[in-house]
């Protein structure tokens, strides 16, 4: 991806409907677009943004085309918006843009359509809101930043006994905080989770209960202290809850008969090798807040060729496979063709979670229970576990894994 690039326009028009046009310069207002724009304060869509490359292409069938002519904000080149992801942050100057739809709905076509039979902005235009305020001007740079880890760990001072032994000293304890799903506009559900990658969190937990099949079923994404907003291009029943705040030890998620609501069984189309579930294993266990703290259940995702995908750690297991699934959702890599390796137990939970978001192969170093490894029978899902040195209990579907 192509991180950085440069603004050719900053194109606004008094009113929404009136044409854009270059206006050389803008003021980032934050919660509110740029100043002077007919779309200024227009909900999360305040400022767009449009490749100039996808412009020139246009311009071989409509010479005639101007930056603005499809109500974009902003025209970039260089950086590759089409690599962007909802949740991503871009910095112009001083201000901070923070994408929350790509692409949109047109309900009627535009001139622009009708003269070409296509139209670049309802699937290459990116919206974003404005995080902080600043001037954007024509040679600016913008560029893609990358999401600061927050901080987790705080210092204590403890009573340490060993033995006969007792000494102060400082010790790292691991915080806690809460988010709010917010989907279609309402309240859905409240974890008690390590703070950090919300995003993936909110998108894998939606995933997980198939009330989404992918990111092209998301509208829009928005992202407030304590909150992440989702809203849906199409409405799907999914998987009903069993509770509506989850705490970090919840083990009973998923209301009774959400089983029988999955339908269908995963197909066995390709094996692993078991020694990739075995490095996903060993990769668990390095995890740097688990291994300061001790204090985090940690999910991954494997390619089936042995590529190490993403990593992630949490109070809440079923956090830590949410954001595992989140992310890749939002980044678009087939979890049908992926293995989820957990560090804690399989209970039919777990099992739900994985069969739910489509992942053949669920490997854990620890235990299954009698129910997950029935669960993961009836639904064709590869269930290990004790994965640990050379050795693996597996509980289902064993061809899928090779020697």
């Amino acid at each position: 991806m192509n991180m950085k690039g440069i603004i050719l326009a900053v194109c606004t028009a008094p009113a929404k409907g009136l044409q854009k046009h270059d206006q050389g310069e803008g003021r980032l207002v934050p919660g509110k677009g740029i100043d002077g724009d007919g779309h200024f304060g227009f909900a999360h869509r305040q400022v767009s943004l449009l490749e100039s490359e996808e412009i020139e292409k246009m311009k071989k069938v409509i010479p005639t085309l101007f930056h603005g002519a499809f109500a974009e904000n902003l025209v970039t080149e260089g950086i590759d918006l089409k690599r962007l992801i909802l949740g991503d942050t871009l910095r112009i100057g001083d201000a901070l843009l923070r994408v929350t739809q790509i692409g949109k709905e047109c309900h009627s076509h535009c001139a622009i359509y009708e003269a070409a039979g296509d139209c670049i902005m309802p699937r290459l235009g990116i919206f974003c809101e404005v995080l902080s305020e600043g001037t954007v001007t024509v040679g600016d740079t913008i560029e893609f930043v990358h999401e600061d880890a927050p901080q987790v760990l705080v210092p204590r001072t403890i009573t340490r006994l060993d033995g006969t032994k007792r000494e102060t000293v400082t010790d790292r304890l691991l915080k806690e905080g809460r988010v709010t799903l917010v989907l279609d506009g309402e309240e859905e559900v409240t974890a008690v989770c390590t703070p950090g990658e919300e995003r993936y969190w909110a998108v894998g937990h939606l995933k997980c209960r198939r009330l989404l099949k992918s990111r092209e079923d998301i509208a829009s994404l928005e992202i407030t202290p304590g909150a992440v907003s989702v809203k849906r291009k199409q409405m799907t029943e999914g998987l009903p809850l069993l509770q509506r705040i989850l705490s970090s030890s919840a083990s009973a998620l998923l209301a009774e008969g959400a089983e029988e609501q999955l339908g269908g069984v995963i197909p066995s189309e390709w094996r692993i090798p078991a020694s990739v579930l075995r490095e996903g294993a060993e990769w668990l266990s390095e995890a740097p807040i688990f291994r300061a703290t001790g204090g985090t259940h940690v999910a991954a995702l494997m390619a089936r060729d042995g590529e190490k995908l993403f990593r992630t750690e949490d109070i809440g297991r079923h956090n830590a496979v949410d954001k595992a699934v989140g992310w890749a959702v939002l980044h678009d890599v087939p979890l049908g063709e992926s293995a989820l390796l957990v560090s804690g137990r399989l209970p039919v939970d777990m099992v739900m979670k994985a069969l739910g978001a489509g992942i053949p192969v669920l490997g854990s170093v620890s235990a299954a229970i009698a129910e997950g490894a029935e669960a993961a029978e009836k639904g064709g899902l590869t269930l290990a576990g004790f994965i640990r040195g050379e050795r693996m209990n597996i509980y289902t579907h064993p061809e899928r894994i090779s020697d």
